[in-house]
């Protein structure tokens, strides 16, 4: 599959090449910062309607004030929702409040995230990487699966990361599972977020098979960018930003395979596909792994059940 002239240093509005997308509705978690609120604003220059989905409600205000004034008249209507992944509570209360209008959903980006934190538990006492960054979103995606279905074409799109070849499938389950906590094993940063980024990936991947062919759905690599994703690491944070600089996106490169995932027609034929750069690209072996997926799609049900 070929992408024109899209590639590595693609910006998002680059990436949209042009696109109408007025009269579409979106939802974007983690939405008040970074790649989420660029994301959040090409969409709308294009005329999407967009929630903004976040766990600082506060943040998410400034950033639509902030994004009203930019875009001017003519843009998509924006509002901004609370929505704290790391609570399933919160996720089902958001997803009540969205099915209660009615309305068919176009576009779902599960955008948010968290990397590399010292470990803990979400509020329902699973891993919080895993928890946070897949879980909150399997939860959410399944609540608004109808929302989806109604439309005459929908996307759902998981950010993961290339980290995700960190993860290991046993290891990820076994969090998952038996040792959410830790207790037993060795708590390390990089490989609790390299299992949720491959169960982001794996996610998509077994979504793919159980959706109506309206919907597709993807998961991708947005790069590394110098977002308040690393800051919230702390000192870590700050080598991984010098470490890591010579390799980094901007925010608005960093935001364009998921505007791409999101409007490309030539995806329609790729649902359940890994994007980098704005192209399909190879997931790693565990990430390609059907019996592995099926095996998460079904842990994940029975933990938000």
């Amino acid at each position: 599959m070929t992408t024109g002239e899209l590639g590595r240093r693609s910006t998002a509005e680059a990436a949209l090449r042009g696109r109408s997308l007025r009269g579409l509705r979106a939802i974007v978690t983690g939405a008040s910062s970074g790649l989420g609120v660029e994301t959040t604003r090409v969409l709308a220059k294009a005329g999407a309607d967009v929630i903004l989905a976040c766990r600082d409600v506060a943040a998410g205000n400034r950033a639509a004030a902030g994004l009203r004034q930019e875009l001017g008249q003519g843009a998509g209507g924006l509002e901004v929702h609370a929505l704290d992944l790391a609570d399933l509570l919160s996720v089902r209360s958001f997803a009540a409040a969205m099915r209660g209008r009615g309305t068919p959903l176009d576009l779902l980006i599960n955008n948010a995230g968290i990397m590399a934190t010292p470990r803990g538990l979400t509020v329902q006492g699973h891993e919080l990487q895993i928890g946070t960054n897949h879980l909150g979103h399997f939860l959410l995606t399944a609540l608004l699966r109808p929302m989806l279905e109604a439309a005459p074409e929908a996307r759902v799109v998981t950010l993961a990361s290339g980290l995700h070849v960190r993860g290991r499938g046993e290891r990820m389950l076994d969090t998952l599972r038996d040792d959410p906590g830790y207790v037993r094993r060795k708590y390390v940063r990089f490989d609790a977020y390299g299992d949720a980024k491959l169960a982001n990936v794996l996610f998509a991947r077994a979504l793919a098979q159980r959706l109506p062919t309206n919907v597709t759905t993807f998961s991708l690599h947005p790069g590394v960018i110098a977002t308040g994703l690393s800051r919230g690491m702390g000192p870590l944070g700050a080598v991984f930003r010098f470490v890591g600089r010579p390799f980094m996106k901007s925010v608005a490169q960093g935001a364009a395979t998921t505007i791409f995932a999101a409007t490309a027609p030539e995806l329609r034929s790729h649902s359940g596909a890994y994007l980098s750069d704005c192209a399909v690209a190879q997931a790693s072996a565990d990430g390609r792994d059907d019996a592995l997926a099926q095996t998460l799609w079904d842990v994940s049900e029975r933990l938000v059940a």
